[in-house]
């Protein structure tokens, strides 16, 4: 009994370990004072808060998922575009809170307009937040300065919002078929979040896969 009680701990640890993630908690996006990314005061303890809440404000619109981070005013991005090119990705900006795409939720901080803490519904700890300055990553006034900054032009970057289906595959030749892909899409969509998981550290800057080799680029791309 003894000895398979040893296995079965061996056993549940080696499974804890193949399906082990990262996790968000200590990362650049634990936005917390005492965190792993932007430094605050001390009174910011939740690890979420700084962009989703159990409980919506009105002005957050209902926004999914739950979202809390204030919004940016930017609506012109602009978007890539190329000879080469056969998608037809659409300006992410200028839809209101509430219908916004993925991609615009993640430049609500990364536009480098926002406070990166600047919420709709503040935690209910009671202390009041305050972005504290990193140099050559966060200003004074919260925003990111560094090159996680992408800033409002959006036309030397890769594309985003655009759908990713069977139509586009054969009209570009050198894509991979849809269902080889559709785990990275969202909504059928090609966003940030396709390329990029807010959650999960492992992989530097937030990938999604290791890009040793453009294992990341492949996924889409057949180079």
């Amino acid at each position: 009994m003894k000895k398979l009680l040893i296995i079965l701990v061996v056993l549940a640890l080696s499974v804890g370990t193949v399906f082990a993630a990262g996790t968000v908690v200590g990362s650049k996006h634990d936005l917390r004072g005492t965190g792993g990314g932007t430094a605050t005061n001390a009174a910011l303890i939740e690890v979420c808060v700084s962009c989703h809440t159990p409980h919506q404000a009105t002005a957050a619109n209902k926004q999914d998922p739950l979202w809390n981070h204030t919004g940016t005013a930017t609506t012109g991005f602009g978007v890539y575009s190329s000879v080469t090119m056969n998608a037809s990705p659409a300006n992410i900006g200028g839809s209101a809170m509430g219908s916004q795409s993925v991609s615009m939720l993640c430049m609500s901080c990364h536009d480098g307009t926002v406070s990166v803490i600047s919420m709709y519904n503040p935690p209910n700890s009671g202390n009041s937040a305050a972005a504290t300055t990193i140099t050559g990553r966060i200003n004074v006034s919260g925003f990111i300065v560094s090159n996680a900054n992408i800033g409002t032009d959006m036309t030397d970057d890769h594309p985003v919002n655009f759908t990713y289906d069977a139509a586009l595959v054969t009209s570009d030749g050198g894509l991979q078929p849809v269902a080889s892909v559709s785990a990275y899409l969202i909504g059928g969509q090609v966003q940030c979040a396709s390329c990029h998981d807010v959650h999960d550290p492992t992989n530097v800057p937030f990938l999604r896969l290791n890009n040793t080799g453009s294992a990341l680029c492949l996924v889409c791309h057949i180079k």
